[in-house]
């Protein structure tokens, strides 16, 4: 990621859009990458139950929420984005699953 200066340092509302920018470009380069290792897992799962893992997703939500918290977010919000993400990439992980019959490679 490019060199950030900190909120404190920026002379003008151009200057923080420009950083805010900078990370937001950084945050979907880390999804791109996180998509990618939802979309490998896929071979290891061989039905929809073992997609959706619902103890999976629940810890995952809550750990989000407990992360967010500790950097001084809002846990509920992050939790809602994270029940989100995740619910849309148990829809692509299905979308995958459905082309790809043959048996997971943890099995």
């Amino acid at each position: 990621m490019k060199t950030l200066k900190l909120p404190a340092e920026c002379n003008s509302k151009e200057e923080i859009r420009h950083q805010i920018d900078l990370i937001d470009k950084e945050i979907i380069a880390l999804f791109a990458q996180r998509f990618q290792y939802v979309s490998e897992i896929v071979n290891y799962k061989n039905d929809v139950e073992s997609v959706i893992a619902q103890d999976r997703k629940n810890y995952v939500i809550k750990a989000r929420g407990e992360w967010a918290e500790e950097h001084g977010l809002d846990k509920q919000t992050f939790e809602q984005i994270y029940r989100f993400l995740v619910d849309h990439n148990i829809g692509k992980e299905l979308e995958i699953l459905k082309k790809k019959p043959q048996t997971p490679k943890g099995s």
